[in-house]
C-alpha cells in the first residue's frame, strides 16, 4: 500500500513537472482535448438514447402487427414491454438535453410524436380485441401509422444529425490541441499519463457499477415475497432466493446443478398425479408459462404448500434462449378463502330454503283454519279453534322475521340494548312463558332453580328473556317427549350463571364449536323434524355479548343432553320501583276518538276492531288524503298513521298537524315495515310520538291508547 502510494505521488510530481513545462501552450491543448471529450460523451449518451427510442417504438409497431395478423397474444408481449420502456427513455433524453434550449424543442415534438403513435397503436389493438380485425387492418393499411413512424425517424434524425455536428466540432478542436501538443514531448507524456490515469478511472468505476448492479439484484431476489428459482438452458439449478429455499427446503448452494424435478416437486392437489413442472414446458417452447391451479409443492422433508407458480425465458440479446426463471407462491391462505367462500355460499343456499320451508309451513294451517272459519257450517268450538291456529302460526311466522330483522341489526351494528336493572325472576317468567306452549306439547318436565336472595340483573329484559327462552325452546325441540329441562341460576361475585339443561338428542363433540355460527344447523334439512332457521343460537351470543356477558355450551355426545351457560353482569338492587300503566287502568280510560289509517284495509280494520272492544270510538280510512280530511274534521285524540299511503304519506300527515295551531295536542304513532334506527329518527322529526313496526302486537296498541288518552295532552 505505501509503494503504491509512493509511486502515485512521485508520478504526480513528474506529472506537474512536465505540465509546467509545456507551458501554455499544453494547457490550451489539453482543455480543448477535455472539451472535446465531454462533448463527445455527451454525444454519445444522447444518440444512443434517441436510437433506443427509434428501436422501442419499432418493437411496439412489430408487436402489433404481430398481434393484428396472428390474433395471438404472445405477440403483444414486446408491444407492452416496449411501452412500458418507452416513458423512461423519454425522460432520459430530457435529463440530457436539459442544458440545451433547442433540443428540448426538437424532444418535445418527439414526445408528441410518440403520444400519437402509441394511441394508434392502442386504437388497432382494441379494436382488433372487440372483434374489428378487419377495421384494425384497414388502419394500419392506410399507412398513417408509417407516416407517423417516419415523422418520429425524422425528429430523430433531425436531433442526432445536431449532436453530429457537435461531435464534428469537438473533433476538430480535439484536432487543433493534439496539434499543439505534438509540439511538445513533456505535452506528449502528460497527455499519456492523463489518459492512463483517465483509464484506470473508468475501468475502476466500471467495475463498481457491476458489483453494485449484482448486489442490488442478490438484495432484490431476497427481498421480494416470490420464491424465485433461476436454472440454466438444460434446465439445471443456478439459484434459489430465500423464499424459494424455505418453501423447498433445499438451499441455494445445495440445488446448484441438480435437475429441475429433484428440487421442485409438484402434485395434483386433487388427483395426487405428479405435474409437470412449468420449466419444462418454457424450456420445449419458449414461451411464457401462465399461473397453474390446485398444484402442491411437496418439499424436501415432505411438507406440502398449496402454490401458484408461473414460468418465462431468459433470453440473451440475440433472443437465444439462455435459461428459466420460475416465480411462485404459497397459496394456503388463497385456497383457504376460496373454500370458506364456497362453504358460506352453500350455507346460504341451505338458509334461503329453510327459510323458504319454514315461511310456507304456517300458510297452510292458516288458509285452512280461515276457510273452517268462513264456512257457514262452522260451529263455535270450530271457529275458536281456528282464531287459535291463526294466532299461534301468524306468531310463528312475526317470531321468524323478528329474528331476521335482529340478525340484519346485529350484522349492521345498529341493534340496542336498552340495559336497566331487572329482576331475574321477572326475565325468568318470561322465558318460561315463551317455551311453555311447546314444553307442555311435548310432555316434557321443567324445573326452576333460582337462588333465594333477590337477584337483578343489568340488562335489557326483553332481549334476555329472548335469550333464555330461545335456549328452553331449542331444549324443548330436540329432546324427545317426556323429557327433563332445567333452568337454574347460581350467583359468581358480580355474576350470573344461568344454565338451561335437557337431557335431549345432545351434540356431537366436532359441533359444538360451529352452532353458534350464523345459519349453521347440526344435520341436513331434510333430517331435521323441527323448525328452525339456524340464527337463534348467533342471535343468543351476539345478544349475550352485547350485554357484556358469555355463553357457551357443553354435551357429552349424541345421545346425551345438553347444557348451555349464560353469564351476565349482575345490578344493585335499585332504590325504588317505577311504576307501569296496567291494564286494568288502561281498561278504565275514557272512551275517545282514535283514527286508523292506513292503505291495508285488513289491517286498519282488524286494529279499529280491536281497540273498540278496548272501549274506545275508531274511525278507519284508508288514503292519506282521507286520513288528513278527516283528522281537520274530527280532530282525533290519537292517530294511527301508516307512513307508507298514496295521496299523502304518513310523514306529510305528521308535519301537516303539527303545524296547526291545535296539533300538539294530538298523539301521532307512525304505523310502518321499516324498522331501522333512521327510519325511527325520521319519523320522529316529521313529529310523531312513536313509531312502530309491523305488525302492531294489538293488546300493546290497547294499553298505549288507554295511558295515552290519560295524559295531561288529551285531558
Amino acid at each position: 500500500m505505501r509503494r503504491s502510494r509512493s509511486l502515485i505521488g512521485l508520478t504526480l510530481v513528474v506529472a506537474v513537472l512536465v505540465l509546467v513545462t509545456a507551458g501554455g501552450g499544453v494547457l490550451v491543448a489539453l482543455g480543448n482535448f477535455a472539451n472535446a471529450n465531454r462533448t463527445v460523451l455527451g454525444v454519445r449518451d444522447r444518440q444512443v438514447a434517441l436510437e433506443h427510442v427509434l428501436s422501442v417504438m419499432r418493437d411496439a409497431e412489430t408487436g402489433q402487427r404481430g398481434f393484428l395478423l396472428t390474433q395471438r397474444e404472445q405477440y403483444l408481449e414486446p408491444y407492452t414491454a416496449a411501452l412500458n420502456e418507452i416513458e423512461p427513455l423519454l425522460m432520459r433524453l430530457a435529463s440530457l438535453v436539459e442544458d440545451d434550449p433547442p433540443q428540448q424543442q426538437a424532444l418535445a415534438e418527439l414526445r408528441t410524436q410518440v403520444a400519437t403513435k402509441r394511441a394508434e397503436l392502442a386504437r388497432t389493438v382494441e379494436l382488433s380485441r372487440s372483434g374489428g380485425v378487419t377495421a384494425a387492418l384497414y388502419l394500419v393499411m392506410t399507412d398513417a401509422g408509417k407516416v407517423m413512424m417516419d415523422a418520429i425517424r425524422d425528429t430523430i434524425a433531425t436531433m442526432e444529425a445536431v449532436e453530429d455536428r457537435r461531435a464534428a466540432d469537438a473533433l476538430r478542436s480535439a484536432e487543433t490541441g493534439r496539434a499543439v501538443a505534438l509540439g511538445s514531448v513533456a505535452a506528449l507524456t502528460a497527455l499519456g499519463v492523463l489518459t492512463l490515469v483517465v483509464l484506470l478511472y473508468v475501468a475502476r468505476r466500471s467495475f463498481d457499477q457491476v458489483r453494485a448492479s449484482e448486489q442490488r439484484l442478490a438484495i432484490t431476489l431476497r427481498s421480494i415475497g416470490d420464491a424465485v428459482i433461476a436454472t440454466d438452458a438444460v434446465g439445471r439449478i443456478v439459484m434459489l432466493n430465500p423464499v424459494a429455499e424455505r418453501l423447498t427446503g433445499w438451499s441455494s448452494h445445495e440445488a446448484a446443478g441438480k435437475d429441475m424435478a429433484t428440487i421442485f416437486r409438484i402434485i395434483n392437489e386433487q388427483t395426487r398425479a405428479t405435474v409437470a413442472s412449468p420449466v419444462e414446458k418454457v424450456l420445449r417452447d419458449g414461451v411464457i408459462v401462465g399461473l397453474a391451479n390446485h398444484t402442491l409443492l411437496i418439499a424436501r422433508d415432505g411438507v406440502e404448500t398449496p402454490i401458484e407458480d408461473s414460468a418465462a425465458p431468459i433470453l440473451d440479446a440475440h433472443g437465444q434462449l439462455q435459461g428459466v426463471v420460475l416465480v411462485f407462491r404459497d397459496a394456503s391462505a388463497a385456497r383457504s378463502a376460496a373454500r370458506a367462500l364456497l362453504d358460506a355460499d352453500r350455507r346460504k343456499n341451505e338458509f334461503l330454503a329453510v327459510l323458504a320451508h319454514e315461511l310456507r309451513n304456517p300458510l297452510a294451517p292458516v288458509r285452512h283454519a280461515a276457510m273452517i272459519a268462513r264456512s257457514s257450517g262452522a260451529t263455535p268450538a270450530q271457529i275458536a279453534w281456528s282464531n287459535d291456529v291463526i294466532e299461534r302460526q301468524v306468531g310463528h311466522m312475526a317470531r321468524l322475521l323478528d329474528d331476521l330483522l335482529d340478525v340484519s341489526r346485529i350484522t349492521r351494528g345498529t341493534l340496542e340494548v336498552r340495559r336497566t336493572p331487572v329482576p331475574l325472576v321477572d326475565i325468568v317468567e318470561d322465558a318460561t312463558e315463551m317455551a311453555r306452549p311447546l314444553i307442555v306439547r311435548r310432555r316434557h318436565e321443567l324445573t326452576v332453580e333460582l337462588p333465594d336472595e333477590p337477584v337483578w340483573l343489568d340488562a335489557d329484559p326483553l332481549r334476555i328473556a329472548q335469550v333464555l327462552g330461545n335456549l328452553l325452546t331449542n331444549a324443548a325441540k330436540f329432546t324427545h317427549g317426556r323429557g327433563a329441562i332445567k333452568l337454574a341460576a347460581t350467583l359468581d361475585g358480580d355474576t350470573v350463571e344461568i344454565t338451561v339443561t335437557d337431557n335431549g338428542i345432545g351434540v356431537a363433540p366436532e359441533a359444538l364449536d360451529s352452532i353458534f355460527q350464523m345459519f349453521v344447523q347440526v344435520g341436513s334439512p331434510l333430517e331435521r323434524t323441527e323448525s328452525g332457521l339456524g340464527i337463534g343460537l348467533s342471535l343468543a351470543k351476539a345478544l349475550v355479548e352485547l350485554h357484556g356477558g358469555r355463553i357457551s355450551a357443553e354435551s357429552a355426545g349424541i345421545g346425551r343432553g345438553t347444557t348451555f351457560r349464560v353469564r351476565l353482569p349482575r345490578a344493585p338492587a335499585p332504590v325504588r320501583d317505577v311504576a307501569v300503566p296496567t291494564k286494568a287502568a288502561a281498561d278504565s280510560a275514557p272512551a275517545r276518538l282514535v283514527l286508523v289509517a292506513d292503505d291495508n284495509r285488513d289491517a286498519a280494520e282488524t286494529l279499529a276492531a280491536l281497540l273498540t272492544m278496548g272501549g274506545h270510538r275508531v274511525v278507519t280510512v284508508n288514503d292519506g288524503v282521507t286520513a288528513l280530511n278527516e283528522i281537520e274534521r274530527s280532530r282525533p285524540h290519537l292517530a294511527f298513521v301508516d307512513i307508507g299511503m298514496p295521496g299523502k304519506t304518513g310523514y306529510d300527515i305528521a308535519a301537516h298537524v303539527r303545524a296547526q295551531p291545535w296539533g300538539n295536542e294530538m298523539t301521532l304513532v307512525a304505523i310502518t315495515g321499516w324498522g331501522q334506527a333512521s327510519d325511527r329518527a325520521r319519523a320522529l322529526e316529521a313529529g310523531f310520538d312513536e313509531h312502530w313496526v309491523k305488525p302492531v302486537d294489538g293488546a300493546l296498541a290497547v294499553e298505549f291508547c288507554g295511558a295515552a288518552l290519560r295524559s295531561p295532552r288529551n285531558q
